[in-house]
């Protein structure tokens, strides 16, 4: 039979791993949003267009996917809303809805 000490050490680097790849969906998520309100705040990109839309798209789906992990309720469903309004701004915008 194997110790207790010998379960807990081979799963803590496992947890902390499964720590670091949450850490890094919600850094890129993060990464993504504030880049593209940036991007749109300096004039470098438009509101309308496909680069701002899709970097949306990509922060907010990581976001929810963080905030998901985290149980963070608010967080999840305002990311979500986000993530509608966007995709709709994207279909309007280039589906002609």
């Amino acid at each position: 039979m194997m110790p207790t000490n010998f379960l807990c050490l081979k799963f803590i680097p496992m947890l902390t791993l499964r720590k670091y790849k949450e850490e890094v969906i919600g850094w890129t998520g993060a990464v993504f949003s504030l880049s593209a309100f940036s991007l749109n705040s300096l004039n470098i990109i438009g509101s309308q267009s496909i680069e701002y839309l899709l970097m949306n798209i990509v922060g907010c789906s990581f976001l929810i996917i963080y905030a998901v992990f985290k149980k963070a309720h608010a967080s999840w469903v305002l990311n979500s809303i986000w993530l509608l309004m966007t995709a709709v701004a994207l279909l309007k915008a280039y589906m002609n809805f």
